[in-house]
């Protein structure tokens, strides 16, 4: 039997609502990076105008928008699994082969993205994750609750048996990662013998060079990799899919999204655990020592999952209260992986040292002011390419890839 692609009018708006706002707080996240707001030295950073209004974005930032919304956006992702999964089982279609196809169109959109353009790509994790996600399509939801609950503790277990064993495996990546730049005549930034992160951030920004960028991504992936294993990352984002499909299932069948009761409870335990949790996220980090960082883990798995819970539930019944104003993020949501992708190359335009140069040199707020801009321009943007075409750009390949026909896209 044929299985074709869900249309625009079986989409839920809550949804890309949702998904929409996700894009927009990643890139608020992620610009940190772009900018290198992130590598900066104190010193520098109180050297910039307004250091008191960036000390509290910062802050802010931490406590209410760091890991919150790639959890919802992870979600989200298990949702659509679920979507996915309940249309192709009506039609008698071979699931597997079909999720199959469609992680591998996502690897191969992920790896280009990771090895030609930023180092902070999320797809790559997620395709990989998909093809895992297969195995729990028939799980309980006590067992998909179950699993969620101890994959998002592992991270803790995973620390303290690398303190414990004195055995920090992934910091061979990061030897590799000096070993290659000095094989490719890039020389390493060392201060008082010690290695200068802030020194090698500086020249992969500023650099003006497309050769040297071009080499420099090519070996930053290992550092990427160093990160995710050190951070127990694999764990939370897979507890988000499980979470996700849990949640899917109860839209589809039990009518989560009407249930008014359900998800003013979700909002609420949600911000009155996460809200406390993440303070104590932010003040982890301004610390030092191991006792602290198990502290910094501990905090991560009460305080994110559960406050991006309640960021999910509060919109939900936003959109259930029918305000409309929301639902002008739903065409970013629509089209999420190419604005997603459109943002690297916009701070890659802006902020490298090949485009306008702006890294290291633009404050904070003002680096928020500029992302919510162009956030803006992409609403305006996701919009007007959605009344003429059914998917956006990068969707309608992805598409195609994974149906494996040309699929036509202009209305």
């Amino acid at each position: 039997m044929t299985i074709k692609p869900i249309v625009s009018s079986n989409r839920i708006l809550y949804l890309d609502i949702l998904r929409g706002m996700a894009i927009l707080f990643i890139f608020i996240a992620n610009v940190y990076t772009f900018s290198g707001w992130q590598f900066m030295p104190d010193e520098l950073k109180s050297a910039m105008s307004g250091d008191a209004l960036n000390t509290i974005i910062k802050q802010a930032t931490v406590v209410l928008v760091d890991g919150k919304w790639y959890s919802i956006f992870s979600l989200l992702f298990g949702i659509g699994f679920v979507i996915q999964y309940e249309n192709i089982k009506r039609k008698n279609g071979s699931f597997t082969s079909f999720f199959s196809k469609r992680m591998a169109g996502l690897l191969l959109f992920g790896l280009l993205h990771l090895f030609f353009l930023w180092v902070g790509d999320i797809l790559t994790l997620y395709a990989l994750l998909g093809f895992v996600l297969i195995f729990f399509r028939n799980f309980s939801q006590k067992r998909l609750l179950i699993w969620a609950g101890i994959l998002l503790l592992l991270p803790i277990v995973h620390l303290l048996l690398m303190m414990g064993l004195d055995f920090y495996y992934p910091y061979p990546l990061f030897d590799w990662f000096l070993s290659y730049l000095a094989n490719n005549n890039i020389q390493s930034q060392l201060v008082g013998g010690q290695y200068n992160l802030f020194a090698d951030i500086t020249t992969w920004l500023d650099g003006t060079s497309w050769k040297q960028l071009f080499i420099m991504n090519l070996g930053l992936p290992s550092l990427r990799l160093h990160d995710i294993l050190l951070e127990g990352r694999i764990f939370k984002v897979l507890a988000c899919f499980l979470l996700g499909i849990w949640a899917g299932r109860k839209m589809l069948h039990n009518g989560l999204l009407q249930n008014k009761i359900l998800l003013k409870k979700i909002a609420t335990y949600g911000f009155l655990l996460g809200i406390p949790m993440n303070i104590l996220l932010a003040y982890t980090k301004t610390q030092t020592g191991d006792t602290w960082e198990i502290i910094n883990f501990i905090s991560y798995a009460f305080g994110v999952v559960p406050l991006a819970c309640a960021y999910a539930a509060s919109v939900a019944l936003l959109v259930r209260s029918g305000k409309s104003l929301l639902s002008i993020l739903a065409p970013v949501g629509q089209m999420a992986m190419s604005n997603y992708i459109f943002q690297t190359m916009i701070s890659i335009a802006l902020y490298y040292g090949i485009g306008l140069g702006l890294a290291l040199d633009t404050t904070l707020w003002q680096v928020i002011l500029m992302t919510i801009s162009i956030f803006s321009l992409q609403v305006l943007f996701s919009t007007y390419w959605l009344r003429n075409f059914k998917f956006g750009p990068l969707e309608w390949v992805w598409r195609m890839m994974t149906y494996q026909k040309y699929i036509k896209n202009r209305k």
